[in-house]
């Protein structure tokens, strides 16, 4: 799973922004980094699970330590 993936099953880079109150252009930097801010962990996992969707803080660490392996 990506941070693109995640961005995705949110609705799409616009629809991310809006709900995280941030600019299209910051999500498209964080899925072009294929990564988000710890400070955004608790709102993703919050609202992932609010949509029924499969995200916890497990995942994010997994991806975090991928990321850095690159």
């Amino acid at each position: 799973r990506t941070v693109s993936d995640i961005i995705y099953s949110f609705g799409g880079p616009s629809a991310f922004a809006r709900f995280f109150g941030v600019s299209k252009s910051t999500v498209n930097t964080w899925k072009r980094r294929n990564f988000f801010p710890p400070d955004r962990d608790v709102e993703l996992v919050t609202e992932a699970k609010r949509r029924e969707l499969t995200l916890s803080y497990e995942h994010l660490a997994k991806m975090r330590c991928e990321s850095d392996a690159t």
